[in-house]
């Protein structure tokens, strides 16, 4: 059997989607447990022409994202599917061999003003993944003092407890209805598979099957 970690976040919908197309039975899912099984359409574990054993069910376990690259990374499980940005924060080791299309969204820098820093500027800038942000605007021709806040981010410029705010951004209403600015899209955000590297050793053909199944339908972007 299979162990993957799902996202209860924004992820869970683009995730649900890719196991359906990978032929799991996603209509017995349920959000409010931690740990259930759930059938999939026979999945090989051994080399086309071995006679061996399938996997017939995969256990999924739902986790926040901030831990799900955790208990993949220690085994726990075997593979998940967590947004590049959570990847990017914690930079855990693991193989991410396919993203979504589908959930994708971006990370930008936010102002309360139209006009960017210029050059030679200390800003204060604020997120809540102070250590992608201080790498994505390492090459910028302004200082970043970069703190971290975990409720509202747009509030830092608004309020002006800082100049900038890095966070991502879906349809930009909440930035529109506040009047900031989206001055920059910095990286684009995707669902992203991370499997375990030595699982990806124990369960190789069960896992590249999955993965194809996925990328037959069309789910996969670059």
């Amino acid at each position: 059997m299979l162990r993957l970690a799902l996202p209860k976040s924004r992820n869970q919908e683009s995730a649900l989607e890719a196991l359906g197309a990978a032929g799991v039975d996603v209509s017995t899912f349920s959000n409010r447990r931690l740990r259930q099984c759930l059938s999939i359409e026979p999945l090989s574990v051994s080399a086309p022409g071995d006679a061996g054993p399938e996997i017939r069910e995969v256990e999924i376990v739902s986790l926040k994202d901030w831990d799900l690259p955790l208990y993949v990374e220690y085994g726990i499980a075997d593979c998940g599917f967590v947004g590049t940005d959570v990847l990017e924060e914690r930079g855990a080791d693991l193989l991410t061999p396919l993203r979504l299309r589908a959930g994708r969204c971006r990370m930008s820098l936010i102002s309360n003003t139209v006009l960017p820093p210029s050059d030679g500027a200390q800003i204060r800038v604020c997120s809540k993944y102070p250590e992608w942000t201080r790498r994505l605007l390492a090459q910028k021709p302004w200082g970043a003092e970069v703190f971290q806040l975990w409720g509202s981010v747009e509030l830092g410029p608004l309020l002006e407890l800082a100049e900038l705010a890095v966070d991502i951004v879906q349809t930009g209403s909440t930035i529109k209805e506040h009047d900031l600015h989206e001055l920059e899209v910095l990286a684009e955000i995707a669902p992203t598979l991370v499997i375990n590297r030595a699982a990806f050793q124990r369960q190789r053909v069960a896992l590249n099957e999955l993965m194809a199944r996925i990328e037959r339908a069309g789910l996969v972007g670059a």
